[in-house]
């Protein structure tokens, strides 16, 4: 046997991804898709079940009356599990709302719930079935801080990866069809009160007066927030949710990417952008600052602050190109090898006790 079979054997576990199906996938989605494509080069067998309601329409390998199981007991939860994911050596559970095993690994990807009142909610029992995980795992040292402060709850960090697709040359032939302006500023992702949008279109009415030549373009699911905030404002482009390769393409083709939020678990929209070579102005808070390390120009998070951001990048071409330069450099580390490692480290470990 090889040295690098003797070390992956060395790590074989036989693992449950547990996860909970999504109409509209987002950052979560991505989290599991690749655990399952990249855990079996690291020596773990993964077997997925995606769980969806009673009365869901989507595929997955499971069903459970979720809204009656979220709070029940541990007894009623693990009596659950034992029914719904069957033989499962360890449990890896990738969302609260899904019935708690009694040997699990759990990840966190944030406690939005617990400092958004648009954010959904969190189990009651949650923090209770997190401190008789055998580990959790949270995408950031920000993440990490936040299960200690709110929940009581000490988390291991692993980074999450970059999907394999944003190293892709995407030709700006895809923009044809959009009518995309030569320069603009792109902000993608939700309109939740997180990603403080209400924020950029403050900063947008000072940035468009001080550089007529510069549109602002959004994509991201419809959202009548987003509308109401934008709709009147000048050369700004509002697109919808975009396929992958439009997406990528926006992203190589935009002068700057925005980030306003004040609340991120992760933050793949900045350093997506890093890795297309576009400079990022993000905010100064959350994990933003540890993932985006000095690559992003960060901002405090007010109109104020993410205008002057822009308009220093924007009106400074020699500064855009430093930044954008350093981009690709900065996110080739975030691998989801190296983070599917990292997971088999746990599993390994958890199943040692």
């Amino acid at each position: 046997m090889t040295g690098e079979r003797s070390a992956r054997a060395s790590h074989g576990r036989s693992v449950v991804l547990a996860s909970l199906v999504a109409s509209d996938p987002m950052g979560q989605q991505l989290y599991e898709s690749q655990l399952l494509a990249h855990l079996p080069a690291a020596g773990v067998e993964v077997r997925p079940c995606r769980v969806r309601s009673l009365r869901s329409g989507l595929p997955g390998e499971g069903r459970a009356p979720l809204s009656a199981l979220t709070n029940a007991t541990p007894a009623v939860q693990h009596a659950a599990a034992r029914v719904l994911y069957g033989p499962a050596p360890l449990l890896h559970r990738c969302d609260l709302r899904l019935p708690a095993g009694r040997r699990e690994v759990v990840t966190v990807h944030d406690l939005a719930p617990l400092r958004f009142p648009d954010e959904g909610t969190i189990p009651g029992r949650a923090a209770d079935s997190l401190r008789r995980a055998r580990a959790v795992i949270a995408p950031s040292q920000f993440a990490a801080d936040e299960l200690r402060e709110l929940l009581g709850v000490d988390a291991q960090v692993i980074h999450n990866g970059l999907d394999p697709s944003v190293w892709d040359d995407v030709p700006g032939s895809q923009l044809d069809r959009l009518d995309i302006p030569a320069r603009f500023v792109l902000h993608s992702g939700g309109a939740t009160q997180r990603k403080n949008l209400a924020a950029l279109a403050d900063a947008w009415h000072v940035v468009a007066a001080a550089h007529p030549d510069v549109s602002l373009v959004l994509c991201g699911p419809r959202d009548s927030r987003r509308t109401g905030l934008f709709a009147d404002l000048p050369r700004v482009r509002m697109l919808g949710k975009l396929a992958r390769p439009f997406h990528l393409a926006l992203m190589s083709a935009a002068s700057v990417v925005v980030v306003p939020s004040t609340y991120e678990g992760f933050g793949f929209p900045a350093l997506e952008a890093m890795a297309r070579g576009t400079a990022v102005v993000a905010a100064n808070r959350a994990s933003l600052p540890e993932i985006c390390g000095d690559v992003a120009l960060l901002t405090e998070p007010t109109g104020d602050g993410l205008a002057e951001g822009l308009s220093t990048l924007l009106g400074d071409a020699d500064a855009l190109a430093r930044r954008a330069a350093r981009g690709p450099a900065h996110a080739k580390p975030f691998t989801w090898e190296r983070s599917a490692r990292a997971h088999a480290d746990v599993y390994a470990a958890c199943s040692s006790r």
